[in-house]
């Protein structure tokens, strides 16, 4: 199994992520949930074993902690806080800690499973290359792996999943779009959390 090098997962404060779920949560459930996120996103990521090293990116200290407890790297964020500018910087990081191949893994996909990452794996595109996961709209970008950090600039946001494809056609990237019903599904608004539970009582014991 060619395993990637790197995991790189951006960390927004925990005070800060998920604003658009303000009208269905506190500021401490929204919190939790963000921590909750964060660790089991990381922690599938180091059970999958599929990664050499995991980046955590974020200027929210406890998280950076935390990754490091849990033998993580760690890379306190600058700047504005964007999620392209934590990526850039996490890239940079990457590039000049050894480069190799990475995956850009958000840690809103509260769906995401150890199997998911491992058959994600199995699809990495030759050098130079670019696997895409986009969101269940096709619209976003949910994953991204890239056989090297400094092969094209991250523009996650809206209609980021055709930008990210225009750059690597423009560059002549080998390209792989890769689709996957858990890790398109991610967690922005109180719709995503309608389709979310709707999944979960779809897959839980009980329904069947």
């Amino acid at each position: 199994i060619t395993m990637i090098d790197w995991a790189l997962i951006p960390v927004k404060s925990f005070d800060v992520g998920k604003s658009r779920l303000r009208k269905v949560f506190s500021l401490q459930e929204l919190i939790l949930l963000n921590i909750s996120l964060f660790q089991s996103t990381f922690l599938k990521v180091k059970d999958s074993g599929q990664f050499d090293h995991i980046l955590v990116v974020s200027r929210d200290k406890s998280a950076l902690a935390w990754a490091e407890a849990n033998r993580g790297e760690c890379l306190l964020e600058e700047g504005n806080e964007t999620l392209n500018s934590a990526l850039t910087q996490g890239l940079a990081w990457i590039a000049s800690h050894g480069a190799g191949s990475v995956l850009i893994l958000p840690t809103d996909l509260p769906l995401l499973t150890v199997d998911d990452l491992t058959s994600l794996c199995a699809y990495q595109p030759e050098d130079p290359g670019m696997l895409i996961v986009p969101d269940h709209a096709q619209l976003g970008t949910n994953a991204l792996m890239l056989t090297r950090p400094d092969l094209l600039t991250p523009q996650f946001g809206a209609n980021s999943f055709q930008l990210h494809c225009k750059q690597a056609e423009q560059l002549h990237l080998h390209q792989i779009i890769y689709l996957n019903r858990h890790l398109q599904q991610d967690i922005d608004t109180p719709e995503d959390l309608m389709l979310i539970q709707k999944s979960y009582l779809l897959n839980s014991p009980i329904a069947s």
